[in-house]
């Protein structure tokens, strides 16, 4: 059992590892995905984003992505005039794979998205025109670790600006 959990803490710090490397090592203005990189100002209000899943009566995954301060859209929206600041849709990775664009908070994942045992969910924010958001250098996205040989899926959740009791200051810490 102690051979278990140390290879899971393992799997989990690699690919927390990973995340901050990708983050950290975008290339002339873009991340590991080649989407570039769209700074929030200081004095705007980051979104906040969270994920959960949950396994379907059916078959597969159920995703729930909660922001705060970001509006999920379709593209359909792209050109309008009126288009706000912080709105565009997100992209979904599953163990390092784009899967797809999300307009919406909820969706389906099936069962063959996924590996065996462990597996790897991220979610980022990004406009219309795909750039990802990001505050301080770090994109605004949430990752969640699950093993689906495990009743309680989640083993644990990352996000680089998580849902939280409003303190007054949105100034990265």
């Amino acid at each position: 059992m102690k051979i278990l959990r140390r290879l899971i803490m393992g799997a989990i710090i690699c690919a927390l590892s990973n995340a901050a490397t990708a983050q950290q090592g975008h290339h002339a203005g873009h991340n590991g995905d080649q989407h570039p990189i769209v700074e929030i100002p200081l004095h705007r209000a980051a979104p906040r984003i969270e994920l959960d899943i949950r396994r379907d009566t059916m078959s597969g995954y159920n995703l729930h992505i909660d922001c705060d301060r970001f509006e999920l859209e379709s593209p359909r929206y792209a050109d309008s005039a009126s288009a706000k600041f912080l709105e565009g849709h997100a992209h979904l990775y599953i163990n390092g794979k784009k899967i797809q664009r999300i307009y919406g908070p909820d969706l389906h994942l099936p069962d063959k998205l996924f590996k065996p045992g462990f597996n790897q969910i991220t979610v980022t924010l990004n406009a219309h025109d795909h750039s990802t958001w990001s505050r301080a250098g770090k994109r605004i996205l949430a990752t969640l670790f699950i093993r689906l040989d495990r009743p309680e899926l989640i083993l644990h959740r990352f996000s680089t600006s998580p849902l939280a009791p409003d303190t007054g200051s949105d100034k990265p810490s």
